[in-house]
């Protein structure tokens, strides 16, 4: 019997995986055009004072050049409540197609938490350098979390 419920659940899984896939490749338009590979939200504490800085490591998946991303940040609370950043982030120095890039931000240090259980970056505009522009649906496809709450 323990036989049959792992061939089942085995299944069910293919199944899913099988049905999920197609959508995906029939609407590349969802897809992200930058890749956010790495979130890190820490403390500088060069020149005697501690200020919060956000670090993203992110890539120019586009078959054309970028010339602005701006992102948006949400800092988890303890009870996993995100409570959005007051400010957007953006960056403007321009991304070559397939190239990747890491820029950090200085955050207004009453506005971060430093007991807070995770981070969201979202991508809400990119700006190519043929003047075309990209701008989140609302579905938050380009998103990366950093989660600390125990699972």
């Amino acid at each position: 019997m323990r036989m049959n419920r792992n061939a089942a659940s085995l299944a069910l899984a293919l199944c899913v995986a099988w049905g999920v896939a197609p959508a995906v490749a029939e609407n590349p338009e969802q897809k992200c055009p930058v890749v956010i590979d790495q979130v890190d939200l820490n403390y500088n504490h060069a020149g005697g004072r501690s200020a919060p800085q956000l670090r993203v490591r992110f890539g120019n998946e586009a078959s054309k050049g970028i010339s602005t991303v701006t992102f948006s940040l949400s800092l988890l609370g303890t009870g996993g409540d995100p409570r959005p950043y007051p400010d957007e982030l953006t960056y403007s120095d321009g991304l070559e197609s397939g190239k990747k890039k890491v820029f950090i931000w200085e955050l207004a240090s009453e506005s971060v938490d430093i007991h807070r259980a995770g981070e969201t970056v979202v991508i809400q505009k990119i700006e190519f350098a043929d003047a075309t522009t990209w701008v989140d649906d609302g579905s938050q496809s380009c998103v990366f979390t950093v989660d600390f709450h125990a699972r």
